[in-house]
């Protein structure tokens, strides 16, 4: 795969050029979603329910773009190979970059909107700055690997099954419920936490709150499910990808 990573960085640099070609916001609009998601909750949950805590935009703002990285990579993967066709026919090349360029093109966005918003909300909200911040590029590390092992998942099935993408849609409205994004991982009962855990998502988001809301090192059983669902996901994808390899071709037809 290492061979072919020039071929990924075009099908990067492809992608964020058709997204923002003609428009007159160009990158902002990847700034006005995740804002546009905090104002609402904000409204919804401290000024409608009731929600006293201190900093919770802030709070908020660090799952719903650890969300939306992952949400995205899982509805973009569902078309890495469905909507290649020509690409796919007209040059010979692992099939497997597809869809690990899509996760790299939701990284790319999600690192640029980490680097517009994160400094904003330091200065707004004033969190410790502690050691644990240094943990940040392990734990991204980590969902690289969980969003790319998924795509692989994704995109192979979809080829095979169209309806794949229609069951990531409610799948991911449900999995947002079950990720402790809008709520912390405190109030909810200490036997139902280990549940939450299985969510894939949360071990990730908790741990982002953890070291950049809180100041605090993660709790093994956090990094233990982070390195389980990132390292996993990317193993177990990889072969479920390689091994239909060989019958996608026919599946594009």
């Amino acid at each position: 795969m290492f061979a072919y990573r020039e071929l990924v960085r075009n099908l990067v640099l492809k992608e964020l050029k058709l997204k923002y070609r003609g428009s007159l916001l160009g990158f902002l609009w990847s700034l006005i979603n995740p804002l546009s998601m905090v104002a609402i909750y904000t409204l919804a949950f401290k000024y409608i329910i009731g929600v006293r805590q201190p900093g919770f935009v802030f709070f908020i703002l660090l799952g719903i773009m650890a969300w939306t990285f992952f949400a995205n990579g899982a509805m973009m993967s569902t078309g890495a190979l469905v909507d290649s066709g020509a690409l796919i026919k007209a040059v010979r090349f692992p099939r497997a970059v597809l869809p690990i360029a899509t996760a790299l093109f939701c990284l790319t966005q999600y690192l640029l909107t980490i680097v517009a918003l994160l400094p904003l909300m330091f200065l707004l909200f004033r969190p410790p700055v502690a050691g644990p911040m240094l943990l940040f590029p392990i734990v991204l590390a980590l969902q690289v690997t969980f969003v790319a092992g998924v795509s692989l998942v994704l995109a192979a099935a979809t080829a095979f099954f169209r309806d794949v993408r229609h069951f990531v849609e409610i799948g991911l409205s449900l999995m947002f419920w079950t990720t402790p994004i809008v709520y912390p991982i405190a109030q909810v009962p200490e036997w139902l936490r280990p549940v939450i855990l299985l969510s894939p998502m949360s071990p990730f988001v908790i741990a982002y709150q953890r070291i950049f809301y809180y100041g605090q090192w993660p709790e093994p059983l956090v990094w233990a499910a982070a390195g389980v669902y990132g390292v996993g996901t990317f193993a177990v994808g990889l072969w479920w990808f390689l091994s239909l390899e060989p019958r996608i071709g026919e599946q594009l037809l």
